[in-house]
């Protein structure tokens, strides 16, 4: 079983991805701040990471530099989900090594698609 790391601050978010997730498969983790969403990912080793950009503590952007800076995770695929639409922000985050950029609201269909894909060793989607 797959597991991925959905960090997300957002209740509302949060209990439809789980769902979504965990009805597709998946075993879900869930942390919602920036600090949590890097020491869970170096602890729980997830097979992907679902990241908001909008954070407590530490914003997305600073998580995937962080995460991709390291040897041991680097290679974890990171979907960035944010309701940030503007093109520096997407441009920023592709940037900083994420593979993917998912503007909310979040479609669960996309969504799982596009997990699949990287799950499974696909490319980039820009």
């Amino acid at each position: 079983m797959s597991r991925i790391l959905l960090v997300e601050d957002s209740k509302n978010i949060i209990r439809v991805l789980k769902i979504c997730l965990q009805g597709a498969g998946y075993e879900v983790e869930v942390v919602s701040n920036g600090i949590d969403a890097v020491d869970m990912a170096f602890q729980w080793k997830p097979d992907l990471i679902l990241l908001d950009i909008k954070l407590p503590k530490m914003n997305g952007f600073l998580v995937c530099e962080t995460l991709k800076e390291d040897e041991l995770i680097k290679e974890i695929p990171i979907i960035m989900l944010s309701a940030k639409a503007e093109e520096e922000d997407i441009k920023r985050a592709y940037e900083l090594g994420a593979q993917d950029y998912i503007i909310k609201p979040v479609e669960p269909k996309k969504l799982l698609n596009k997990i699949e894909s990287y799950l499974k060793g696909g490319e980039r989607n820009e």
